[in-house]
């Protein structure tokens, strides 16, 4: 009797970010309705390993990190581009670290949390300058992890070209709040994609309060490992 092999949530994930296709909708959420895992508490990580789901480590990017300690560093980087250079470096390493230990734990891959790309928090010569390339080395440090996604913060002053050609099995980003559709970000990038256009491969559940609910929750999560840390 031939009996037919199911599927895992996992297995769909991969196939679509390696170009395949997936026999349901994969959904992708902040809350624990997601089809994929999302840890935020790398204490957590190892015990949520090994589900048919995948986890993925929410780490953010260097220039998110460095808002959560309050620290602008496009403002370091005009007012002493040595010493801002040098920051720069010292959070990229932070979050290095932070991408190697989750994929050594069992990780499948991670969450890349993507801010200042955006008007909000630069002018374009300042992300392109400062950042981009930051971003694009740590992500090309786990690109051969099992399933990665970029999620880049933004609305309608969102740097989406810049971004858009990052390396992540998944490009993920709000696009009823930017106004980029997915077919426009397929005149940018191919490969898979995650948002709430109904285009993308991956319905991505998002709007801008469930995203700023989510960075405040990463922010209040890192103060009060550090406080832990120091006590």
């Amino acid at each position: 009797v031939l009996t037919q092999s199911v599927v895992t949530t996992r297995e769909s994930f991969v196939q679509i970010a390696r170009g395949g296709e997936s026999t349901e909708k994969l959904r992708l959420t902040f809350d624990d309705s997601s089809d994929a895992i999302l840890i935020v508490n790398p204490h957590q990580l190892s015990a949520s390993c090994g589900q048919d789901r995948p986890v993925l480590q929410v780490v953010v990017n260097p220039f998110l990190l460095a808002c959560f300690e309050d620290t602008d560093l496009n403002e370091v980087l005009r007012d002493n581009p040595t010493q801002g250079a040098l920051l720069v470096e010292a959070y990229q390493g932070r979050v290095r670290a932070s991408m190697e230990s989750a994929l050594a734990t069992g990780a499948d891959g991670v969450f890349y949390v993507l801010d200042g790309a955006r008007g909000a928090y630069s002018t374009p010569m300042e992300y392109g300058g400062f950042h981009l390339e930051s971003d694009r080395e740590l992500l090309s440090l786990v690109q051969d992890a099992r399933l990665n996604i970029v999620f880049v913060v933004g609305n309608d002053d969102l740097y989406i070209d810049f971004v858009s050609d990052l390396p992540a099995h998944l490009f993920a980003w709000d696009a009823e709040g930017s106004t980029f559709s997915s077919n426009y970000l397929r005149t940018l990038r191919s490969g898979a994609q995650a948002s709430n256009d109904s285009d993308s491969e991956v319905f991505f559940d998002l709007n801008q309060s469930s995203v700023h609910d989510f960075l405040g929750a990463l922010k209040n999560h890192h103060i009060n490992s550090n406080l832990e840390q120091k006590s």
